[in-house]
């Protein structure tokens, strides 16, 4: 007997592009202790968003952890911006 499942698994084709477009459940909170805040997908986690105060984000920007998720993520396109722009 064969089941159905709306769970997205790591591998799926389906579960980076998901990754990409969900917010992550807690970002109205920390909106409203933090009016400065950025969403980001630190190395590491798979590509899953983290609302994180600005301070926070510019250390993640600034502090290699951006280039880190780039190189993970083997996006050419990306890497190509990134390394051009730095």
């Amino acid at each position: 007997m064969a089941t159905t499942s709306n769970l997205i698994l790591p591998g799926d084709p389906e579960f980076e592009e998901t990754l990409g477009r969900s917010l992550p459940p807690d970002w109205q909170a920390l909106a409203y202790e933090h009016p400065e805040y950025a969403i980001i997908a630190k190395a590491g986690q798979g590509g899953v968003l983290t609302a994180v105060p600005w301070s926070e984000a510019e250390e993640y920007l600034e502090g290699g952890e951006y280039e880190e998720r780039l190189l993970e993520s083997e996006d050419e396109d990306l890497l190509e911006e990134f390394y051009f722009e730095g």
